[in-house]
């Protein structure tokens, strides 16, 4: 099975595209590489267009809502897979993902572990605090109620109707993965295929948007109620 995967860029050659994009070609069976890009300036278009089976959309007078909006549209194969353009995904990432494949699953994402300084030191931090091994607070984003898209396999038919808002400049993963939920198929949120999430320095108001410190109360609670798997 081949897959479409769709990229969002805007000046995005740092902090790693290149390893990004080769993760991808690597450990991905790629139809398309569907690109919609906001009006790069850094070298970005330069570099994708290199790429076999490319195909970049101009959005540069959108924003993440309408890219996601252009880029699902876009899509053609049974399933695409999102990727964010500041992860690296792991090895093996589509054999591993595929095999959650069923009937009642409509997206499967990848725990995000973070590897720039200021995010890891956070969670460190936080780790500490709840007595934990770090990696176990990592992939306790599985149980955050927020769905994500840095590394997420979706299930096409489901979004042909989606419309985001276009006002929607923040969490249009979470409009989507929620899309999936409410047609009564499953966003399931596994381990193994992870990807390693470059994030770039933002103050804690900002982590806590990206659902790294968000999660930890309510899974807190659900793993108290016996709620939070594996």
């Amino acid at each position: 099975m081949k897959v479409d995967v769709v990229l969002l860029t805007k000046n995005s050659l740092k902090p790693c595209l290149p390893d990004c994009v080769k993760s991808i070609y690597e450990n991905v069976p790629i139809n398309r590489l569907i690109v919609v890009d906001g009006g790069s300036t850094d070298g970005t278009l330069e570099f994708l267009e290199k790429m076999p089976n490319v195909e970049i959309i101009d959005d540069s007078k959108g924003n993440r809502a309408t890219a996601r909006q252009k880029d699902i549209e876009a899509v053609e194969t049974e399933w695409h897979l999102h990727v964010d353009s500041d992860v690296i995904l792991c090895k093996g990432w589509f054999t591993k993902a595929s095999k959650y494949i069923s009937d009642d699953v409509g997206a499967i994402w990848g725990v995000a572990i973070p590897i720039e300084p200021y995010t890891f030191n956070i969670v460190y931090a936080m780790s500490k605090f709840y007595r934990m091994p770090i990696r176990e607070m990592f992939v306790r984003q599985m149980c955050s109620e927020r769905c994500m898209t840095h590394n997420t396999l979706f299930r096409s038919e489901l979004l042909k109707d989606i419309k985001i808002p276009k006002d929607l400049r923040i969490w249009e993963d979470d409009y989507i993965g929620r899309w999936v939920l409410k047609k009564g198929y499953k966003f399931l949120k596994v381990k193994n295929s992870y990807c390693l999430h470059n994030v770039s320095e933002k103050p804690a108001s900002s982590a806590i948007l990206n659902g790294y410190l968000l999660l930890l109360s309510s899974c807190e609670v659900r793993r108290n109620e016996g709620m939070c798997g594996t």
